[in-house]
């Protein structure tokens, strides 16, 4: 959105002016349709930021600027052009919080206006800024508005556009909410109110995300985890949001490439953020997300897991088939379960289209910033917020190692469903230990953690392989027939490695103490 009054900044770095925005997909309908709603009803009208928008976005050809997280446009309104630049915050999150300067100009990019930004690192190569020419344009009709909602002061921006970049173009609507006062919960607060109106999808794609992905189609690869970073004096509660939002983003991220390209890997990632983000809330859960609000959010974050199980369960298994070095499947049974995989994937796409679902992500983005969770007055509940976050993850990472370091004693006495269980444990501590690495980074830490990292990961893979040994499901009559013998043989094999990686985890040293 124009202008830079007004804009939020974030901690610690108050001289850069920040916009913190959320976006979300009109998913079907029209915008007229939101527009019957009380609360748009009610806002002001905002002429000056509404209108036809012109904008002309620059990159260099190998899109350079795209690669660091940089945005460089002039938008044209009503004869007046403005220069914007943006820059991605340091928490890639559902809100988009970047940072973004704004100039008038002539029409020319100034590229002398970059000085201080992330964007005049950049082009203080030569070879770069002479590089720098239009990329792609995106033409938009916008009705603006602000509305006070929840105490926060909201700018609302109803967009119908069109990205046009090579020979390709590709029209959307979607709705934008820009923080102008208040608390970022407030957006996701409104999203689900307007939501009554049109079904609104939450959405981590910019405008200028559009025209690169008109321009190069490797931009549409599946989005893999990123990296947390805390602060070191990080309270539980902000810790929590960080590593939720991260896990939250990759879900929805991952979910537009499925419904977009149907691609395996793409379901396999949203299906990864979706158990990332349910290990962040076990980890916190007794202390921190122990109330009903947070009970409706794991139960509902469950039925999004199981609605992604069947389609991806058949990838892995044509996956596994088709792997095979010692047995050619039968053709006739590769095209059922090809017919199977197309009817789950069918199933799949109904259900992310649904309202349920997009009002599961919304409901659970609204949480994560500001549930019941986090205005408890409940006893105790502010000190566990305001918990230091590195005296919380050694306490819980120690409590957990404790308790695998128990039930991996038993390995071979107990039955397949222990055996399961304990791999879920494993994982659990996997995710941990990714969450909080940046709280424990001395080098004798960072050692430590890369072994116990990895010893997880192998038992983890040793104990899911027993785990499919043990679950034959429906798909079980299209493998190739194996002996009884073999069968045992490799659950004995499977045991053997599962008991020798958990006597050498057993005495690694937490990298956490």
């Amino acid at each position: 959105m124009s202008g830079s009054k007004g804009r939020s900044k974030q901690q610690g770095v108050s001289d850069v002016p920040r916009e913190i925005e959320l976006k979300l997909e009109l998913a079907s309908g029209t915008a007229e349709d939101l527009l019957t709603h009380p609360l748009l009803n009610k806002a002001q009208p905002l002429p000056k930021q509404s209108g036809q928008l012109h904008a002309v976005y620059f990159d260099t050809d190998d899109h350079a600027l795209h690669r660091e997280g940089i945005s460089l446009r002039i938008r044209r309104r009503n004869g007046k052009a403005i220069q914007t630049i943006k820059a991605e915050g340091p928490h890639k999150g559902i809100a988009m919080d970047r940072g973004e300067w704004e100039t008038p100009v002539d029409g020319e990019l100034d590229l002398a206006a970059a000085c201080g930004t992330p964007l005049g690192k950049l082009i203080a190569d030569k070879t770069m800024r002479v590089g720098i020419k239009p990329a792609f344009s995106v033409e938009t009709d916008r009705r603006a508005f602000e509305a006070k909602f929840d105490g926060a002061v909201i700018e609302v921006a109803l967009d119908c556009a069109k990205a046009s970049g090579g020979d390709r173009t590709i029209t959307f609507s979607e709705i934008e909410l820009e923080l102008r006062q208040g608390k970022a919960g407030a957006l996701f607060a409104l999203a689900r109110r307007l939501s009554e109106a049109a079904p609104l999808r939450l959405s981590t794609v910019a405008k200028s995300e559009r025209g690169y992905r008109l321009l190069d189609e490797e931009v549409l690869r599946p989005v893999r985890a990123g990296k947390i970073k805390l602060p070191k004096d990080a309270t539980c509660a902000e810790t929590f949001q960080v590593i939720a939002r991260s896990c939250l983003a990759q879900m929805v991220e991952n979910e537009a490439l499925v419904r977009l390209t149907q691609e395996p890997d793409a379901l396999h990632q949203m299906r990864v953020g979706l158990r990332r983000l349910r290990a962040a809330i076990s980890l916190f859960r007794s202390q921190l997300l122990s109330d009903s609000e947070s009970a409706e959010i794991r139960s509902n974050l469950r039925w999004a897991g199981q609605a992604l199980g069947a389609a991806r369960d058949l990838d892995v298994f044509i996956e596994r088939l088709r792997s095979m070095d010692d047995a050619v499947p039968d053709p006739s049974h590769m095209e059922e379960i090809e017919r199977r995989r197309t009817e789950a994937y069918r199933n799949l796409l109904e259900t992310l289209e649904s309202h349920r679902f997009m009002d599961v992500i919304l409901q659970t983005a609204a949480w994560i910033e500001a549930g019941a969770w986090m205005a408890s007055g409940e006893k105790g509940r502010k000190s566990v917020r305001e918990r230091p976050a590195r005296d919380f993850a050694a306490a819980e990472l120690s409590r957990r190692f404790k308790r695998i370091r128990k039930l991996a004693k038993h390995l071979r006495d107990v039955g397949d469903e222990e055996r399961h269980e304990l791999r879920i444990r494993i994982k659990k501590l996997r995710y941990g230990t990714e969450f909080f690495a940046s709280l424990f980074t001395s080098a004798k830490a960072s050692k430590r953690r890369k072994t116990f990292s990895s010893l997880l990961a192998e038992l983890q893979e040793h104990l899911g392989d027993l785990n499919d040994l043990a679950v034959g499901g429906s798909l079980a009559m299209y493998l190739p027939e194996v002996s009884p013998k073999r069968l045992e043989r490799q659950r004995e094999k499977l045991l053997d490695k599962s008991e020798a990686s958990l006597r050498v985890l057993a005495k690694a040293d937490p990298f956490w103490l």
